[in-house]
């Protein structure tokens, strides 16, 4: 059922006592879409397969050069490796009881729905950034600075490590990176600096807000999956530009009757499923700074 013939105050369950299974499912996809970070990154491809083939580039040889009267166009090739992927469906189940439902519980409700949706975003984006880490031909720096030292002697030097990230993306391509993704314990130490931590204080209201919008040109996002491990890594790419997600089923949410599980104690039993799964073409928009610990 399409959720446009909801209004806002329906798709609010919190104002619903009756909670329906159409208005839970478009409550999933409203707080899933919400809360993405990994598909704002890549562009979504639909494929009718459970398999994805693609091109990967390769070195670019060639360039631009004057042209002689009778034309003489240099040539420019781009070398291409062809690679295949699996598209795999994930997804988890939650359950809505009876006394739930019957007693408009809508906190309870509200929770599982949120959660639900999280985890699902939260999946994909270490499914994305973990793909994005395993490519090969992304460039890498191995011997940042340390961001755990903000003074004295082998001080480290987040403005320099962006920047030699940038200048490697911008003098591979020729375009400018856009994004640095972060974990949240690198981005607590990069804030240490007295560098940043001066600008952000004085310029930009982080005190009050909390949200810090650019650095050194780069949006930045936080996110634990490009570091898992906290071995003090960043991430800078350029987006839209890296690669793309091959999407076969969006997100979908199935509402089954609980008496059809087996159990009259379950109003609803809500399957959330997608099937999709990141490309990464152009790994030279990416470039990766290691050695941020020391």
């Amino acid at each position: 059922m399409s959720t446009s013939v909801f209004t806002q105050q329906d798709l609010a369950y919190n104002s619903n006592v009756d909670i329906k299974p159409p208005i839970v499912a478009a409550r999933i996809k409203m707080v899933y879409e919400k809360t993405l970070i990994g598909r704002t990154l890549m562009g979504v491809e639909q494929v009718n397969s459970d398999a994805v083939a693609y091109l990967e580039e390769q070195d670019v040889t060639g360039n631009i050069d004057f042209l002689h009267e009778q034309g003489n166009f240099p040539s420019l090739d781009f070398d291409h490796r062809k690679k295949s992927k699996a598209i795999r469906p994930y997804g988890a189940y939650f359950d809505v009881s009876m006394m739930e439902r019957k007693f408009g519980m809508v906190n309870t409700i509200g929770r599982k729905i949120e959660r639900a949706a999280y985890r699902m975003r939260a999946f994909e984006d270490n499914l994305i950034f973990k793909s994005i880490l395993g490519t090969s031909g992304i460039t890498e720096v191995a011997d940042g600075s340390n961001w755990t030292a903000n003074s004295g002697t082998g001080m480290g030097d987040p403005i320099a490590d962006l920047e030699q990230a940038k200048r490697l993306i911008r003098d591979t391509t020729f375009l400018e990176a856009t994004d640095i993704i972060m974990s949240s314990a690198m981005f607590e130490r990069m804030t240490k600096f007295d560098i940043i931590r001066n600008k952000l204080y004085n310029s930009v209201s982080y005190v009050e807000s909390g949200v810090v919008p650019s650095l050194v040109g780069l949006n930045i996002i936080i996110d634990n999956a490009i570091d898992p491990t906290d071995v003090g890594q960043v991430c800078v790419l350029r987006r839209q530009a890296f690669g793309y997600l091959a999407e076969a089923i969006p997100l979908t949410t199935v509402a089954v009757e609980g008496v059809q599980t087996g159990n009259i104690l379950i109003d609803h039993r809500y399957y959330n499923l997608c099937m999709a799964e990141p490309v990464v073409d152009a790994p030279e928009f990416i470039c990766v700074v290691s050695g941020l610990k020391g």
